[in-house]
């Protein structure tokens, strides 16, 4: 769980995004292939912020994560800040 990386950067999991993660039964693994599959997300967010989602179904997962520094690893790292579902309006 704590070697998943993404543009070579390791993920670390806010508090809050870990909960809503549980509720969603998804793993960091979900996460990572959101990043790779998904699609940029149509709002702008700023700098060093990544927003992805991914259709499945008529439901769309969305991540967004941000670049930061992680003090205790002495290590650039992303952090996962929020992960969601909502549904898509035809």
């Amino acid at each position: 769980m704590f070697g998943e990386r993404y543009k070579g950067l390791r993920i670390a999991v806010t508090n809050s995004a870990m909960i809503e993660l549980m509720k969603e039964e998804k793993t960091l693994h979900d996460v990572i292939k959101i990043l790779k599959e998904g699609y940029d997300a149509p709002r702008k967010r700023k700098e060093g912020t990544i927003e992805k989602w991914l259709d499945k179904g008529n439901k769309t997962f969305n991540i967004v994560i941000a670049k930061d520094y992680d003090e205790i690893m002495k290590e650039d790292c992303w952090v996962l800040i929020h992960f969601g579902k909502f549904t898509r309006r035809k």
